[in-house]
């Protein structure tokens, strides 16, 4: 049927190995090599799909310039732009690879902060404490609360062991600071509130879990930010200062040797 109704269509080398048409645009066997493979049971199906959608693009894409006007469809000088961006946003990218120092040390993140205090003041409650959660089904969990609350290194290595077998979430590391909205995460749906909490000694719990935990520090949202609390933020500002002068840098190299070769004239 397809070929009694398209006698034209097939009529000459130029549409030879044509699969459709729309207006005077042809879809050739050789566009969809590759699609699908002998192999594929689907294969058919595949390539019936791909011409259906060329052919309704076709003709949208035909219907748009139909009603547009060549201003409206003339996107050369925006095309040109674009492709200078991408040319100049690979090069930089390129630079930066070769040349931008990455390594941001502990002192230069102490000094930015010092110079920048006023900048890092807490949106939300932070605190330090040590916690295991388990579910209530775990064994040995009078053990767990000595070990948590001795704070003792040799205890600590035992909890350690004991959290990888049978914790579904800890926090050990007594120098992290975590936000209260994490920790509200962890606590059961109907256990104590964040402000319910008291330093030392705490044990939330419900039908399923219990949360032990070990509140030993705690600053209110407004208070200045510690250190190592906004210490990856301060490595990401000093690494994009870098990058930003690098740029600016190179930018500037590249004006001034053009300078003084004579390279450019502004007329």
């Amino acid at each position: 049927m397809f070929i009694l109704t398209s006698c034209e269509f097939f009529n000459g080398n130029e549409t030879e190995g044509a699969l459709a048409r729309v207006g005077d645009k042809y879809l050739f066997i050789e566009d969809i090599d590759g699609l699908a493979t002998a192999k594929d049971q689907d294969s058919a199906q595949i390539v019936n799909s791909y011409i259906d959608n060329w052919v309704k693009e076709q003709l949208l894409l035909r219907k748009a310039l139909q009603n547009l006007s060549d201003e409206q469809v003339n996107f050369e000088k925006q095309l040109e732009n674009y492709r200078r961006s991408l040319i100049i946003y690979a090069y930089e990218r390129q630079i930066l690879r070769q040349k931008l120092d990455t390594l941001i040390t502990d002192d230069q993140v102490e000094v930015y902060y010092r110079n920048n205090k006023d900048n890092f003041e807490l949106k939300e409650d932070i605190v330090q404490l040590r916690m295991v959660m388990l579910r209530n089904s775990a064994p040995n969990q009078d053990s767990v609360q000595f070990w948590l609350y001795e704070r003792d290194s040799i205890l600590t290595l035992r909890l350690i062991d004991y959290c990888t077998g049978f914790a579904e979430k800890c926090v050990l590391d007594t120098s992290e600071w975590i936000s209260t909205n994490l920790l509200s995460s962890y606590l059961p749906e109907q256990g104590l509130s964040i402000s319910s909490l008291s330093k030392g000694k705490n044990t939330v719990e419900d039908s399923l879990k219990r949360v032990y935990i070990d509140l030993f520090n705690k600053k209110s949202k407004g208070e200045r930010a510690p250190v190592s609390y906004v210490e990856d933020q301060i490595r990401a500002i000093l690494k994009n200062q870098r990058r930003l002068k690098l740029l600016a840098d190179v930018r500037k190299q590249i004006f001034e040797d053009a300078s003084l070769k004579n390279t450019y004239e502004v007329y």
